[in-house]
Formats: structure tokens, C-alpha cells, sequence
């Protein structure tokens, strides 16, 4: 069984397990017409809905791929051939890795520099990561993003943000 097709099956099940236990939040006489459990139900058919689309493009992957073989002389070329899911499979988990290490360097950080600093690096930082080349629209994009971000979070939802040192600019 491909690996696209177990993960996927594996995010459904997840997101109905969480559909399940948002589904168990009681509402109080302070909520509003969503209720506490809106966003996490949201959240759960949204998993259960990419895991659906990851489940049909395996399957779809797979059917094109026993056509190949079909074709090219009879069904050896799937069978003898190594998966090309498990190519490059380390490369991929220390590519993950790096990115894990990104966002827990940002948690480290985002308490004494504050938000906007720190998302401002996180972007420039992923950026560079994943393979751009380092320009000043690479540090105006990250720059751009951390405002952006902070004006949603802090006005637009009003959720606060660890100010840092530009505490007392604000």
C-alpha cells in the first residue's frame, strides 16, 4: 500500500477523532453563534477533507502507474521496480527535521525579540532554507509578512503578541 494512501488514511482518522471530541465541547452562556467548538470542527473536516484528497491522488498515482506497467509489457516494470516514494526518504526527514528546528529556534526567540522580529527571521530564515536566494526581496517579503501577520493577530482578532523589546514603542 503506498505511503500518500496510508497517511492519508491515517489524517482521516485522525480528523474524525477530533471531530469527535470537538463535537464534545459544551457551550456556555458567553458563547458567541460559532460556539468553542466552531474553529476545532472546522479544523477536523478540513483534515478529513485533505486526507479524502490525498487518499484519491494515491489512488490515482497508483492506477496510472499499473497502466505504465500494463503498456511497457505486462505488469513487471511495477513490481521490480523500486518505489519512487522511498527515494531520497532520509533526504526528506532531515529536510523535516530543519524545518522542526526552525520553528523551535522561533519559539526560543519570539519571547525577548518579540513577534514582528521574529517572524520577520522565521520567513527569511525558511525562505533561504528551502532554496531562494538570499536578495533584499527575500528580507522586504519577511519583513512585509511579520506586519501583516501582527495586524491580523493584534487588530484584526485581537489576540496579543509577545511584544519583546519594542514593548515600549507600542
Amino acid at each position: 500500500m503506498p505511503r500518500n494512501l496510508i497517511g492519508g488514511i491515517a489524517t482521516i482518522v485522525i480528523g474524525a477523532a477530533y471531530l469527535v471530541m470537538a463535537s464534545g465541547l459544551r457551550a456556555s452562556a458567553l458563547s458567541d453563534s460559532v460556539g468553542p467548538a466552531g474553529f476545532p470542527k472546522a479544523l477536523a473536516y478540513g483534515m478529513i477533507g485533505l486526507g479524502l484528497v490525498l487518499c484519491f491522488q494515491s489512488l490515482v498515482a497508483l492506477r496510472a502507474r499499473r497502466r505504465a506497467g500494463v503498456v511497457g509489457g505486462g505488469l513487471t516494470g511495477v513490481d521490480a521496480n523500486t518505489d519512487d516514494e522511498d527515494l531520497g526518504t532520509m533526504h526528506c526527514v532531515l529536510r523535516a527535521a530543519g524545518m522542526l528546528a526552525l520553528g523551535i529556534v522561533y519559539l526560543l526567540i519570539v519571547r525577548y525579540l518579540g513577534y514582528v522580529p521574529s517572524v520577520a527571521l522565521l520567513i527569511i530564515a525558511v525562505s533561504l532554507y528551502l532554496g531562494t536566494v538570499f536578495s533584499w526581496a527575500v528580507v522586504a517579503i519577511g519583513i512585509t509578512g511579520a506586519l501583516v501577520y501582527w495586524v491580523v493577530f493584534v487588530f484584526i482578532l485581537g489576540i496579543p503578541q509577545p511584544p519583546g523589546f519594542l514593548a515600549e514603542f507600542f
